[in-house]
C-alpha cells in the first residue's frame, strides 16, 4: 500500500524549505542541510537535475561527506527516501561520478515511501 500513497511536499505556502546541493566539477562531496525543525517532514524527495549519477548522502551527521558507496542517483531521476530525523537537521551530501557539476535538490514532505 505504501507505494501508492502520494509524496505531499512541506513547501506549499513556505519559501525556502527545498535545499540544493550542487555537485561540484572536482569531484569532492559537497555538504548541506534540511531543517524540519519547524515542519514535520518523515519524507523526503529527491531530484538528481544533473546530466550524471550522483552519489547522495542523508544522516544524522552535521556535515556527511559522500562517497561512490552512498546511493547513486541516475541523471535525471527522483526518487523519495524515509528522513530518520523527521522534526530536526538531516545532514545531505552530494557526490558527482564525474567531472560535472550538478544540482541535486532534497525537498521535504509526507509520504511516498
Amino acid at each position: 500500500m505504501a507505494a501508492f500513497e502520494p509524496f505531499q511536499p512541506n513547501v506549499s505556502g513556505t519559501s525556502g524549505l527545498t535545499v540544493k546541493v550542487t555537485g561540484n566539477n572536482t569531484p569532492t562531496s559537497v555538504s548541506g542541510t534540511l531543517d524540519s525543525t519547524a515542519k514535520y517532514a518523515p519524507s523526503v524527495l529527491v531530484v538528481n537535475n544533473g546530466t550524471v549519477t550522483v552519489f547522495v548522502r542523508m544522516s544524522s551527521e552535521a556535515t556527511p561527506t559522500a562517497t561512490s558507496s552512498d546511493v547513486p542517483m541516475i541523471s535525471g531521476s527522483s526518487r523519495v527516501f524515509e528522513n530518520e530525523i523527521p522534526l530536526g537537521k538531516l545532514g545531505l551530501a552530494v557526490l558527482s561520478s564525474t567531472a560535472t557539476s550538478c544540482d541535486v535538490y532534497f525537498v521535504p514532505g509526507q509520504g511516498g515511501v
